[in-house]
């Protein structure tokens, strides 16, 4: 009877992803280096974005960084 049953889960778009993707070159490089800086907390570079208007959560940066979004499933 469910023989051909599927579910299929939604895939959350990354809100760094999506940032990314709206940068210029030279800023997604710099991003990508915060991102990838282990002395940068994640609320310090959260923080630091939204302060120069681009909104993004700390969590969102942690899941990213950790590989808990749906980057890692691409």
């Amino acid at each position: 009877m469910l023989e051909n049953l599927t579910i299929r889960g939604r895939v959350w778009s990354c809100a760094v992803r999506t940032l990314l993707d709206s940068l210029s070159e030279a800023d997604q490089q710099i991003l990508r280096d915060n991102l990838v800086d282990p002395k940068i907390s994640h609320n310090a570079l959260a923080k630091a974005l939204n302060e120069i208007g681009l909104v993004m959560a700390d969590t969102t940066v942690r899941r990213h960084r950790v590989g808990e979004c749906s980057c890692s499933r691409i």
